[in-house]
């Protein structure tokens, strides 16, 4: 009984350090501050596990409109894997990164392969509103117009194939979709999952004895 009232205070005076949960705490403690097991209680509410005063790890947190999400967290924020379910019904599934739902996927995109003379490749999302894939190529260090590409599809879906004179663009892409993209006789594959605007950057420098 003394253990269990002296285990009590000691919770009452740990500190929640997120503000919108910092009005009362029950649970572990280390060094003053909400560590391992806990509910915090503030305008909204949280129960979980909390590392140095902030949610971190599995959790459920239920905002006073009545929205819970439930998964992981990191100083905070929701970092990881989980659901949000809103007040009216709906339900959102995936992957946050920094508080940001960034998709259903946890990496939005997978570089499968690639050619020897292709010294750099990158994959970026601009936009999220247009579903397109643009090719940009830079061969030699010089940019490509109006470049030549194949798309192989090998996975997925898109309707359109648009040339324009800094690129080369299919326009209205079903993801996931998985491709591989050539450039003369350089080609790379890769897997793009989440929706939106993507640029694929492709630089190519002809090696001697590879391919010429």
């Amino acid at each position: 009984m003394i253990y269990l009232s002296l285990n009590t205070l000691y919770a009452q005076d740990c500190k929640v350090l997120l503000k919108t949960i910092n009005k009362s705490y029950n649970g572990e403690c280390k060094k003053g501050k909400a560590h391992g097991n806990g509910t915090a209680r503030g305008t909204d509410s949280y129960k979980g596990e909390f590392k140095k005063g902030y949610p971190e790890g599995l959790g459920t947190y239920t905002w006073k409109n009545g929205n819970v999400f439930k998964g992981s967290f990191k100083k905070g924020k929701k970092e990881g894997k989980g659901t949000l379910t809103y007040k009216a019904d709906s339900t959102l599934v995936g992957f946050w990164k920094k508080d940001n739902y960034i998709g259903v996927y946890e990496k939005p995109y997978k570089k499968n392969y690639k050619t020897q003379n292709i010294t750099g490749y990158s994959i970026n999302q601009v936009q999220q509103n247009i579903q397109s894939i643009r090719v940009f190529v830079k061969e030699d260090g010089k940019n490509v117009k109006d470049p030549n590409i194949k798309v192989v599809l090998l996975g997925g879906n898109y309707q359109t194939e648009t040339p324009a004179r800094d690129y080369f663009e299919i326009k209205n892409v079903a993801y996931p979709i998985k491709a591989k993209v050539y450039y003369k006789q350089e080609y790379v594959e890769f897997e793009i999952f989440n929706s939106g605007l993507w640029e694929v950057k492709l630089e190519i420098t002809n090696i001697k004895g590879l391919g010429n």
